[in-house]
C-alpha cells in the first residue's frame, strides 16, 4: 500500500507523531516507568512460592565385610510464605525512586514530543527554503546567461571587449556552481524531512501563522514551570534524594513475617514414610559491621544527590540560555526580513535599470554584474531569514516548554489502547496502604544542604542604539 503523503506541516507532524521511532522509543520507556511503579508497589505485599522436588538416590553402606544398598524415589513438595512487614524506609525508598524515574520518563516523552515538532518545523521550513534558494540560483544563472550571450554577441561585433567576456563567463560559472550546489542542499533537505517524517512530500504549502511570541521574560517565568528537560533533571534530584533513604535503611533493622508448608518423606527412597510439617514466624535481621560498606554507600548516594542538585541548576541555565538565543534570532530575523524583501525590491529594480542603462551605453558590464550579485545576496538573504524566522518562532515555545499539538490546530490523538500492564490485584495488596506510612517512621531522604548559585539575570545591560537603524527614504 503506497504511503500516505504529509504536504503540510501539521500533516506532517501528525504523521511523525504516528510513526517517529524515536519518539515511539520513548513511548515504551514511559511505560516501562509505569511498570517499575507497580513492581515497587508489589514490593510491600506477600509473596507465595511452591516447590516440587521428585529424585532418585541410590546410597552404599559399607560395614566390614558388610554392604548394604538402598535406592529409590523421593518427592517433596513446599509452599513458601514471606512478607515484610518493616524496613526501615527501604520499600518507601524504592516506591519513592520509582515514582520519581516515572515523573522523569513522562518529562522526558514530553520533551521528544516538542522536539519532534521543532524537528519537522525546521526540516519543512528548511527543504522550502533550500527549493526557494534553487529556485534563485537558477533565476540568476538564466539572468547571467542571457547577458553572457548578449556580450559574447557583442564580441563578435567588436562592441565588447574580451576581458568583459571573460568576466560575464567567471560569474556565469560561479552561478552555474551555485546551482549545483543548490540542487544538493535539496536533496539533503530532502532527505532529512523524510527522516523525521517517514516519507518525502508531494508539495510544499505555505507555512501556518502561529500565536505571537510572548516577552523574553514571561517565557523565563513559564520554562521555570514548563521545561520538561528542567523538570526532567529536579526529579532526577528527587530519584537520587530516595536513593539517600534506601542507603540508609540498609542500615537499618528488617522485620519479616514467614511461613511454610512442607511435605517430603522420612528416607529419601520411597514415600510411603512421609513427614509434614508446618512452620510460621517472625524475623528480625539487623546488620551490626560491613568493613564500612553501608557507610560508603550511604556517602556515595549524598554526593550523587548533590551533584543531581546543582545539576539542575546547569540544566537551569541551559533552559536560560538557549531560550534567550532563540528569542533574540526570532526578534532579529522578525526586525530583518522586512529589509530584505525591500531589499530584493530595490535591487530588481536596480537590475532592470543598471541593464537598460547599459544598453544605451550610461552605464558599464561591470555594474550590470555588481547589481547581479546583488539581487543574489538580497533573495539568498530573504528566503534564509524566512525560514529562520518560523524555524525560530516554533523553538521558542519549545525551550519555554509549552509547545504542543494545539499550538499548529492539530487534535490530539486519542489515547493509547496498548497501556501499562496492570495486575488484576492492585500491587501490594492489601498491606502497601497499611505498611507503607509504618516504613516511613524512621526513613530519612535528607541530604546536608550545600548551596547553590541560582542565576537570575533578565538582559544585558549595554546600549545596542538600535534607534540608529532608520528606513532609507523612497
Amino acid at each position: 500500500m503506497p504511503q500516505a503523503r504529509a504536504d503540510t506541516l501539521e500533516q506532517a507532524i501528525a504523521r511523525a507523531h504516528e510513526n517517529n521511532p524515536q519518539l515511539k522509543g520513548t513511548q515504551f520507556l514511559a511505560k516501562a516507568a509505569e511498570a517499575a511503579v507497580i513492581r515497587a508497589k508489589g514490593a510491600y505485599g506477600p509473596s507465595l512460592s511452591a516447590s516440587v522436588r521428585h529424585e532418585y538416590t541410590f546410597d552404599r553402606t559399607t560395614l566390614g565385610d558388610v554392604t548394604f544398598d538402598d535406592q529409590g524415589f523421593g518427592t517433596t513438595a513446599a509452599l513458601s510464605l514471606s512478607q515484610p512487614l518493616f524496613t526501615s524506609g527501604r520499600l518507601a525508598a524504592g516506591l519513592d525512586a520509582a515514582r520519581a524515574g516515572r515523573l522523569i520518563a513522562r518529562e522526558n516523552l514530553r520533551a521528544a514530543s516538542q522536539q519532534l515538532m521543532l524537528d519537522v518545523a525546521s526540516a519543512y521550513a528548511s527543504l522550502q527554503r533550500d527549493l526557494a534558494l534553487y529556485n534563485v540560483a537558477r533565476d540568476i544563472y538564466a539572468l547571467l546567461l542571457q547577458q553572457r550571450e548578449v556580450t559574447a554577441a557583442r564580441f563578435r561585433l567588436r562592441d565588447s571587449t574580451r576581458p568583459d567576456l571573460d568576466q560575464t563567463t567567471n560569474r556565469l560559472e560561479l552561478a552555474a556552481g551555485r546551482v549545483i550546489r543548490a540542487r544538493a542542499a535539496v536533496q539533503a533537505s530532502a532527505a532529512r524531512y523524510r527522516n523525521i517524517v517517514g516519507a518525502y512530500p508531494d508539495d510544499l504549502v505555505a507555512l501556518p501563522d502561529l500565536a505571537p511570541v510572548p516577552s523574553l521574560e514571561a517565557l523565563y517565568a513559564q520554562a521555570e514551570d514548563s521545561n520538561p528537560q528542567l523538570r526532567a533533571a529536579r526529579f532526577t534530584a528527587l530519584r537520587s534524594r530516595a536513593a539517600v533513604g534506601a542507603a540508609r535503611a540498609a542500615m537499618g533493622p528488617q522485620v519479616n513475617a514467614f511461613a511454610s508448608a512442607e511435605r517430603a518423606p522420612l528416607e529419601p527412597y520411597q514415600n510411603t514414610r512421609r513427614v509434614e510439617r508446618i512452620v510460621a514466624g517472625v524475623s528480625l535481621t539487623m546488620p551490626l559491621h560491613s568493613s564500612g560498606q553501608l557507610f560508603a554507600a550511604l556517602q556515595e548516594a549524598e554526593q550523587r544527590n548533590l551533584a543531581d542538585s546543582h545539576f539542575a541548576e546547569q540544566t537551569r541555565r541551559d533552559v536560560r540560555e538557549t531560550l534567550a538565543s532563540d528569542w533574540n534570532l526570532y526578534r532579529a530575523a522578525s526586525a530583518a526580513l522586512p529589509r530584505f524583501e525591500e531589499a530584493v525590491r530595490a535591487a530588481q529594480s536596480a537590475v532592470n535599470g543598471v541593464s537598460r542603462q547599459e544598453t544605451a551605453g550610461i552605464r558599464t558590464l561591470r555594474d550590470v554584474l555588481e547589481v547581479t550579485n546583488d539581487l543574489l545576496t538580497a533573495r539568498t538573504s530573504e528566503a534564509e531569514t524566512r525560514a529562520e524566522l518560523f524555524i525560530r518562532k516554533v523553538a521558542v515555545p519549545r525551550d519555554a516548554g509549552i509547545l504542543s499539538l494545539e499550538t499548529f490546530r492539530i487534535a490530539a490523538p486519542p489515547a493509547n489502547p496498548d497501556r501499562a500492564w496492570k495486575p488484576l490485584i492492585p500491587a501490594g495488596f492489601p498491606w502497601q496502604p497499611i505498611l507503607d506510612p509504618i516504613d516511613r517512621l524512621l526513613s530519612d531522604h535528607q541530604v546536608r544542604h550545600v548551596p547553590v548559585e541560582i542565576e537570575n539575570d533578565a538582559a544585558f545591560p549595554w546600549d545596542d542604539h538600535a534607534g540608529d537603524l532608520s528606513t532609507a527614504a523612497p
